[in-house]
């Protein structure tokens, strides 16, 4: 195995990897370049779906990175080639560079190169599919995963370490009125007023929760739909909206939802999609403290998003990632290349500190 990789040899692995496309659902090439650089590596290659394990080791204290191969599609705004990766001003341009091409590469070169006595210890690398969307990944490989003691979750984090992130659901709201003609409004019951009402009870909601996270925050509520109406001269007798919630331990999704449900006046919960809960990990775990002194300059802090580290119930774990979240499904989105490097370098160091008593 190699000592150490070069800044170029994983900006080159990095370009290579933005220019497969790979939106979830089709990271079947991702797949099978990954294949191809383990067993390039002599590495033991485990294939599930779009899923793919690779380790070293065989020991029975047992690491695992995780990170995610898709990416979302490229929005309108770009101005540039998603596929075509761009180096310019130390940066890489491209989709998926940031989210998670910086993290796949790091983590996988970590996997080369880290050392450690592989008769007492292994470290496993799992690039996962469909974490941007509900599918095939992670949250259903894991159970095909042998027992590992903790995972790092590989995400853009500015190589902050992530110990929680909050829960979060969906509510597609609907509020009925009655219809009746423009011109004849008494006639009707308008559903964009009556939903107006309840949007401002939401908006008082979210601002008076009173529960606190030392590392979370508050949980909070947005309005980020509204649909009302059918044509210019008719009253609507129906509008949907949709509610987007992030939660904390002492105020979670369940105890949310039936607030929220308790101080509707006018309007019910049509959809409730409640995927992630809240995950929290201590920060005195023992891969935590590695990732401390692995990367002295970071920051403990609580990841703003939603990871596949909540599909980890178990073992120790945290979210650490190069890159910037603000750059993640951005247009002509860039990672830094020195992120790249340094997140190799932390994930290196990670597994040399945890896999070593």
């Amino acid at each position: 195995m190699v000592n150490e990789f070069s800044q170029p040899e994983l900006i080159d692995a990095l370009c290579a990897l933005t220019r497969i496309k790979r939106v979830s659902g089709g990271e079947h090439e991702c797949v099978e370049w990954f294949k191809r650089e383990f067993t390039k590596h002599g590495l033991p290659v485990k294939h599930s779906g779009r899923n793919l394990l690779t380790w070293r080791g065989r020991g029975k204290k047992v690491l695992l990175l995780n990170t995610h191969t898709d990416t979302v599609p490229a929005n309108k705004s770009w101005t540039l080639d998603p596929w075509n990766p761009v180096r310019k001003d130390g940066r890489v341009y491209g989709l998926g560079a940031n989210d998670a091409g910086g993290c796949l590469v790091g983590m996988f070169h970590a996997l080369l190169s880290a050392k450690f006595d592989e008769d007492k210890f292994t470290l496993m690398f799992a690039p996962t599919c469909d974490e941007e969307i509900a599918g095939e990944g992670f949250e259903k490989f894991v159970h095909e995963i042998p027992p590992f003691d903790a995972c790092v979750t590989g995400e853009p984090t500015n190589c902050e370490i992530g110990i929680a992130e909050r829960g979060m659901f969906k509510l597609d709201m609907l509020t009925t009125g009655k219809s009746a003609h423009g011109s004849r409004p008494w006639q009707g019951v308008n559903s964009i007023y009556l939903a107006a009402r309840d949007i401002l009870t939401i908006e008082q909601l979210h601002e008076n929760f009173p529960e606190r996270d030392d590392v979370l925050g508050r949980t909070s509520l947005a309005v980020t739909i509204m649909n009302g109406g059918s044509a210019r001269n008719v009253i609507p007798g129906e509008s949907r909206w949709v509610i987007d919630g992030r939660t904390i331990p002492q105020l979670d999704n369940e105890t949310t939802i039936a607030r929220i449900e308790a101080a509707m006046k006018h309007s019910r919960v049509e959809i409730k999609k409640a995927r992630f809960g809240v995950w929290k990990r201590s920060p005195q775990d023992e891969v935590i403290k590695c990732a401390c002194a692995a990367a002295p300059d970071s920051k403990i802090v609580a990841f703003q998003g939603v990871s596949d580290a909540w599909w980890n119930k178990t073992a120790q774990g945290l979210i650490l990632g190069p890159g910037l979240s603000e750059q993640s499904h951005a247009a002509d989105e860039w990672i830094e290349e020195s992120q790249v490097v340094r997140g190799y370098r932390i994930y290196k160091g990670i597994a040399e500190r945890f896999l070593s008593k």
